[in-house]
């Protein structure tokens, strides 16, 4: 019943704009390369590519067909998405940029993007009404919904209506809105979308009808109001009051987690088994059975006869002596490990099983056996205690930076070359070299590391700032541009 009435705006309103990526591919295009016969206009047949993607959209008064102006405004928003300057940050113009001056500067932001097509730009016969053939793309998609109605047309109350809903309003229904025949009642033929999927649940007492009282109960449990919406209690569904519930009384989810809640398997669920079952729904009272409990013959250890669920399932890895029973202990660790507690890497010592001060590949298990090649950072087919206590920096989120440039940079000439490189940083050896002199430089892993940053995200103050003195001064400022342009260039 969530969201009965409220419509996703999200599938609801044609949206506003074209993707970046989009508008540069067409604007790119000439006019006359898609105007095949040349009458001034481009049509649906004559689009092609990412423009017949988005031809709804560039197709701002939605007549059919994409005029010289409509397209030359996605060439208008690809200049409107110019690099940001120096000058738009400094406001002041004293030469650097503070963290103030960053935080409220917009030009990173995206250009102009077109706005929703008017009424009457939809409304093409100008008869005061959109149809179904006036509506195109998600309008026409949801017409059955925006039409509240049902009249087969689209007033500019319910057109302004999207808006509402877009921006987060919430559109409801009034039940007069519903009720077409005004008989006080709303029956199937009139019941529309969600609520005629769910009309069984909204007519609580099954005469075939919705009445006021039941549309407004909805409502109000819409409006994320605790009147009426509480599930129906232990009385009402214990229809011939014997004080349980049998499986002919059970509906809905409690017949379909019937035996689940019937903790006793009589065949009937009491007034304690299903606070028990809405408790643990809630997340109250929902423990794992005890030790004692799994333990059924008391003999002090749980053998794989008494575990069940994912005890069961992971039996062999809780028994951590093979011994084929689970002993108290071997319990208790399994749950601090789930926990994320007492759940700590072997020790170097641990290890290094003949005590020779390196963990050979033989010695090496899992995780460490898997990487070791990377881990062994020296290639001597030995870890030592340093290199593996900076693996476990790095798993912990310390010492980690991306690439150590000097530990790579072995002859410290200043750059990295090809035979220096090793693992990931060989692997990625080209896209890293972004000017191609088959060196890579302290500067252009910098780049690579900001062009990671926060994703596809606006770039922070902290990562123009180079040499975090608090400001970006306008070389930085350049200095960040470059290295993203150099960046867009190697991908």
């Amino acid at each position: 019943m969530k969201k009965l009435f409220m419509l996703s705006s999200v599938a609801l309103i044609v949206s506003s704009s074209l993707t970046m990526a989009a508008v540069n591919k067409v604007a790119n295009n000439d006019f006359a390369s898609f105007d095949s016969d040349n009458n001034g206009e481009i049509s649906q047949l004559e689009a092609t590519g990412k423009l017949a993607k988005y031809f709804d959209k560039v197709d701002t008064d939605a007549n059919g067909s994409i005029s010289k102006a409509e397209f030359d405004n996605i060439k208008q928003m690809k200049k409107d998405r110019k690099q940001p300057n120096f000058a738009d940050f400094d406001t002041n113009n004293d030469g650097e940029i503070t963290k103030a001056e960053f935080e409220s500067a917009k030009p990173m932001h995206r250009g102009k993007q077109p706005n929703k097509p008017e009424f009457a730009q939809v409304d093409t016969n100008k008869d005061g009404v959109i149809t179904k053939d006036e509506a195109k793309g998600g309008l026409a998609k949801h017409f059955d919904k925006i039409d509240s109605d049902a009249n087969g047309s689209l007033s500019t109350t319910e057109y302004n209506a999207m808006e509402n809903m877009r921006k987060g309003g919430n559109h409801q229904l009034d039940f007069s809105d519903v009720d077409v025949n005004n008989d006080n009642a709303i029956s199937k033929s009139e019941a529309k979308g969600m609520l005629l999927k769910h009309f069984d649940k909204v007519d609580s007492d099954d005469n075939g009808s919705i009445s006021e009282a039941e549309f407004a109960k909805i409502q109000e449990m819409h409006k994320g109001k605790g009147k009426g919406h509480k599930k129906a209690n232990f009385e009402k569904m214990d229809s011939n009051s014997d004080g349980v519930i049998s499986k002919d009384e059970a509906k809905g989810r409690l017949a379909e987690n019937f035996d689940k809640i019937d903790a006793d398997n009589s065949g009937d669920i009491t007034k304690t088994e299903l606070k028990a079952a809405l408790d643990m729904h809630k997340g109250k009272g929902h423990k794992k059975p005890s030790f004692e409990k799994m333990d059924s013959n008391s003999d002090g250890v749980i053998s794989k006869d008494e575990a069940k669920g994912r005890l069961a399932e992971n039996f062999d890895k809780i028994d951590a002596d093979n011994s084929g029973d689970i002993t108290k202990q071997e319990l208790k660790a399994a749950s601090k490990m789930h926990k994320g507690k007492g759940h700590k890497q072997p020790s170097f010592d641990k290890i290094d099983a003949n005590n020779d001060g390196a963990i050979t590949k033989d010695e090496a298990k899992g995780r460490l056996l898997k990487g070791f090649d990377k881990v062994d950072t020296d290639s001597d087919g030995k870890i030592t205690s340093a290199e593996f206590e900076l693996v476990k920096k790095m798993h912990k989120g310390k010492g980690h930076p991306k690439a150590n440039f000097e530990k790579f940079d072995t002859n410290n000439d200043g750059a990295i070359t090809k035979n220096e490189a090793k693992g990931r940083l060989l692997k990625g050896f080209d896209k890293l070299d972004s000017n191609a002199d088959g060196k890579i430089t302290q500067q252009e892993i910098d780049a690579k590391v900001i062009m990671k940053h926060k994703g596809k995200k606006r770039p922070t103050f902290e990562m123009l700032d180079a040499n975090g003195d608090g400001k970006i001064t306008s070389v930085e400022f350049d200095n960040f541009l470059q290295h993203k342009d150099e960046m867009k260039k190697a991908k």
